[in-house]
């Protein structure tokens, strides 16, 4: 009897023990299941999402045609926050994305981005230096023309500056030259600085806006700007400024010393230091106020470049610059040559 009871222990604890696998197996599926339909499920609502937030931004763009112009700094402001915002949630969303997904979303990234900045460009243009053409019935002859005593190239000179914009000032095509732009001058106007090399250029006062492209080995000392300042395609040079945004393009190898109330934005840079904000001079205090900027919110080390969408590490593009490297004087600071 014993055996038979023990044998009949052996078979019940064995065909337990299969309807226990069985049922673990079974188990198992049904969560194999559930996480494959919850993957798919989140695909659909990342694409359902993406899709319209990228739709937003569309209409945000083309709405930008028709706006008031007083209004598009702002405009053009949400948008970069818009597209930035949308690039971090694709890094969130990397765990269940297919590498496919992944690199049809940077396109779409990266088309609103250029699409952004070429449409800001558009509506925003950079004045230039120039001239209106005035239409002439006869011109005389070069060596026969006299004005006032005057020779022509004196008065051709007189006549492209006197034909500049109301609100433009700035610098073009200079090289080795220290230039200043006093606060008269640049009150509420859109300073451009374009073409320099080895320059220093120093700012006072508030202007609307600065615009820097092709600047190589230059030092910019710029008071507070009241909205953007935009810069690209400058290399090994160093900016001193303060401004409510600062978008960055196509830049290497430049020193930032930054006070920016908003946020800075860089696209396609490298090699790009940043520091604290520390020009000084008579009237600053007073020139905050004037721009509008908080002289004691400054987000230096918030930098957002768009060719890194890794929310975890920061972008190897840009890095603080060391205090043992910083000047600390910009009255007794000179260029290197070259």
């Amino acid at each position: 009897m014993d055996f038979m009871q023990e044998r009949c222990d052996k078979i019940t604890n064995l065909l337990n023990r299969r309807e226990l696998e069985r049922k673990l197996d079974i188990e198992k599926k049904r969560e194999n299941k559930r996480q494959g339909l919850a993957e798919h499920e989140n695909i659909d609502f990342f694409e359902k999402t993406f899709t319209a937030k990228k739709l937003e931004i569309e209409n945000d763009l083309n709405s930008s045609l028709t706006m008031d112009s007083s209004k598009l700094a702002n405009h053009f402001d949400m948008i970069s926050k818009n597209i930035l915002n949308l690039q971090k949630y694709v890094a969130a969303s990397n765990l269940f994305l297919r590498t496919y997904d992944i690199k049809v979303c940077h396109q779409s990234l990266q088309e609103l981005s250029s699409k952004a900045r070429e449409l800001e460009e558009k509506v925003l243009p950079k004045k230039k230096f120039g001239f209106k053409k005035k239409t002439m019935k006869s011109p005389p002859k070069h060596e026969d023309i006299k004005l006032n005593g005057h020779a022509k190239d004196e008065v051709d000179f007189c006549r492209r500056f006197i034909n500049l914009n109301d609100n433009f000032c700035g610098y073009e095509n200079k090289i080795n030259e220290t230039l200043v732009l006093e606060n008269s001058k640049v009150f509420k106007k859109d300073v451009t600085l374009k073409d320099l090399e080895c320059c220093v250029i120093k700012i006072y006062g508030t202007p609307s806006t600065i615009h820097m492209n092709h600047l190589k080995n230059c030092l910019i000392l710029s008071g507070p700007v009241s909205t953007s300042i935009f810069a690209e395609n400058c290399t090994n040079c160093k900016l001193v400024i303060a401004c409510q945004q600062l978008r960055l393009h196509s830049s290497s190898d430049v020193h930032i010393y930054l006070h920016v109330t908003s946020r800075a934005i860089m696209e396609d840079c490298k090699r790009i230091l940043i520091a604290p904000y520390n020009y000084k001079y008579d009237g600053m205090e007073d020139d905050f106020i004037k721009s509008g900027l908080d002289i004691n919110t400054n987000n230096w080390t918030s930098i957002d470049d768009f060719n890194w969408l890794n929310t975890e590490i920061q972008s190897p593009n840009w890095n603080i610059l060391k205090e043992i490297e910083r000047v600390n004087d910009w009255n007794n600071f000179s260029l290197p040559s070259g």
